[in-house]
């Protein structure tokens, strides 16, 4: 469990490293508006495929553990990022002290999952009272190497869960870690969803035995922290947070046959996730006229993102049972695609 959760969060802290590679601290120390603008479209992709991705996972089958069945999950969960999402137009009009230093009015620029290409903008700002300027390099992203590492442009998020059977056809699922810190980074799940199966009470059912229906209502939270005190800027109390929440309802039917299970589902899941920089943030400039002068500003909490993502989504998947072993895949149609694939290990 701990690995998943530490995976579960490395996507995070590896888009903040990508961007504190090209300097976050130039991107932060002209305007907090324009940082806060950029990165927020810069981080949209990994935002709202990981709100997607926290609302699936939870089911492989229509049918529902017996009374203290139970089943241990893991799986791999991809939000498919579309390809519109690879990258956005950056416009001077949009932006107060961030300007193109080609000269050109707009650009396309990279998210976090687009190539490696990058602009150069330079930031015009005032500082004590004195006009200072710089040029930094847009973060590039890291689509390149996802594609050649899985095929495609995904946003990844492993899940771990426990399902019990309850009584009356019913049983409920938990995602579970307390928050615990791994070596600066800090991280707490929690989810919870409750499956009730209708099979046993739709009187046509009775003629089409392999035929199962239920229902699903799931919700999961994730919170985790990153401390960057020390890693770069000068400050104190620096650490990039990340929350992520999202409620799902989904309606599944399932077909089994033998060893041989296919399942589909027609729901809506609907979530947010915020990003954070938080602490504060010393920046030093060189004066315009005269170089061996500079001037310093402290910023605190600088970076605030929020993202929504909710949508209709289509799952079919098949399962293969064999003995306590269960083995699945499936593929979800959404705003954001998904893929997702896992083991179960059931004892109904």
């Amino acid at each position: 469990m701990k690995k998943i959760i530490l995976l579960t969060s490395g996507l995070f802290m590896l888009a903040i490293t990508n961007i504190k590679a090209q300097d976050i601290g130039q991107i932060v120390a002209g305007s907090t508006a324009d940082a806060n603008k950029y990165l927020n479209t810069y981080l949209e992709p990994f935002g709202k495929g990981e709100i997607l991705n926290m609302g699936r996972g939870w089911f492989n089958t229509a049918r529902v553990h017996k009374t203290l069945g139970f089943d241990v999950t893991v799986s791999a969960q991809m939000a498919i990022v579309p390809n519109d999402k690879l990258n956005f137009v950056f416009n001077n009009a949009d932006y107060s002290t961030f300007k193109l230093k080609s000269g050109a009015s707009s650009a396309t620029v990279q998210t976090f999952v687009g190539d490696k290409t990058f602009q150069t903008i330079t930031v015009n700002t005032t500082v004590q009272g004195k006009a200072v300027n710089y040029d930094f390099n847009t973060p590039t992203g890291v689509g390149d190497d996802m594609k050649k590492a899985i095929g495609t442009v995904a946003v990844p998020l492993p899940v771990a869960q426990v399902s019990l059977g309850l009584i009356k056809n019913t049983e409920i699922k938990l995602r579970y870690f307390p928050k615990t810190a791994f070596s600066g980074t800090e991280v707490g799940v929690f989810g919870v969803a409750v499956q009730h199966e209708f099979s046993n009470y739709l009187p046509f059912l009775k003629k089409v035995p392999f035929l199962h229906l239920s229902g699903l209502v799931g919700y999961n939270s994730m919170t985790t922290s990153y401390d960057l005190t020390g890693k770069g800027v000068a400050g104190s109390n620096q650490k990039a947070e990340l929350n992520l929440s999202a409620v799902t309802v989904q309606g599944i039917a399932s077909v089994k046959l033998a060893m041989l299970e296919v399942y589909t589902a027609l729901g809506y899941t609907s979530g947010k996730a915020d990003a954070n920089l938080k602490g504060s943030y010393t920046f030093t400039y060189k004066d315009n006229t005269n170089p061996l002068l500079t001037y310093s500003s402290t910023v605190v909490d600088p970076v605030a993102l929020s993202y929504k993502n909710s949508g209709v989504s289509n799952t079919w998947g098949v399962r293969l049972n064999l003995l306590f072993l269960k083995v699945f895949a499936d593929y979800t149609f959404a705003n954001y695609n998904g893929a997702g694939a896992g083991v179960s290990f059931s004892f109904r």
